[in-house]
């Protein structure tokens, strides 16, 4: 025997010790001549693509699930600038068409965005009627109610106002609600508007 094997150094009695690094038997993967077995069990094979932490990956049908309520919204917002107030009463048009397009009307993914933008945009529809009655009726009531000195003083102005801040608020919930829905569409998650914003008058 060599001098290398001394008493207590030398190979275990089963025969001799594996390099450093070489797989072990009884590892996942751990069959020598095979890649694995590396560490712990279970460990990631050597040039496996590994995906970073909480990322995940976007869904084909993500991009009309985000448009169907970006353009539920930008038909809301900018119509109504542009349109003296029209657009307001037309935000389901474009998810509804997005949602029965022969592409999409299959897809359950883009049905539910598309359904949540649907409601969404008939809610906005509805308040914004009613809005628009609870404003010119004020302005009627007061009118007709009113003495000839409060009709001269800013009395009209405080029921104006408390319809234009209700609904102001509300229209800008339903915009905050929308980009929420149009991020949570883009990431590929599935997410309803809360029934005050949006109420469930549409199923899909």
């Amino acid at each position: 025997m060599s001098d290398y094997y001394q008493p207590g150094y030398g190979p275990p009695a089963g025969g001799p010790q594996q390099p450093y690094g070489t797989p072990q038997q009884g590892w996942p993967g751990g069959t020598p001549g095979q890649p694995g077995g590396y560490g712990y069990p279970g460990a990631p094979q050597p040039g496996t693509p590994q995906p970073g932490y909480g990322v995940q990956p976007p869904t084909p049908s993500s991009g009309p699930a985000m448009w169907s309520h970006l353009g539920a919204l930008l038909t809301i917002t900018a119509g109504t600038m542009m349109c003296c107030g029209l657009g307001a009463f037309l935000g389901w048009i474009y998810p509804l068409s997005l949602r029965g397009n022969e592409r999409h009307k299959h897809d359950p993914y883009i049905r539910h965005h598309a359904t949540q933008a649907v409601n969404y945009g008939i809610t906005q529809a509805i308040m914004a009627a009613l809005g628009l009655v609870l404003y010119v009726a004020s302005a009627l009531i007061f009118a007709a109610a009113a003495t000839e000195e409060q009709r001269n003083s800013s009395g009209l102005a405080v029921p104006l106002l408390t319809v234009i801040v209700i609904f102001g608020a509300f229209a800008l919930s339903g915009v905050v609600c929308a980009v929420i829905g149009t991020v949570k569409a883009t990431r590929g998650e599935l997410w309803t508007y809360p029934r005050l914003i949006a109420w469930p008058l549409s199923k899909g």
